[in-house]
């Protein structure tokens, strides 16, 4: 793509089949108590563990290869906010 895409994007295209089904226990998009959890020690680190994924279910930047880390963070902060 030629520049940044909306966090609504990427998670249509990349990040629902996990965050959307709760596959490999990704915390699915609306479940609040799921995000609360994580979001505990702050949205920077849930971001940084986005983009550096998570073992042994969280590939780094979610299988985006293509997705820079503003749109990683885009995409992690519509599925907090969408998850309140």
């Amino acid at each position: 793509p030629a520049g940044p895409r909306s966090g609504e994007d990427i998670y249509q295209t990349t990040c629902f089949g996990c965050h959307g089904t709760g596959a490999a226990g990704a915390p699915k998009f609306g479940d609040a108590a799921a995000w609360a959890a994580r979001t505990e020690k702050g949205l920077d680190a849930v971001i940084a563990n986005a983009i550096h994924g998570i073992a042994p279910g969280m590939p780094a930047r979610g299988t985006c290869a293509s997705c820079s880390d503003d749109d990683i963070a885009a995409a992690v902060h519509y599925m907090v906010d969408h998850s309140k």
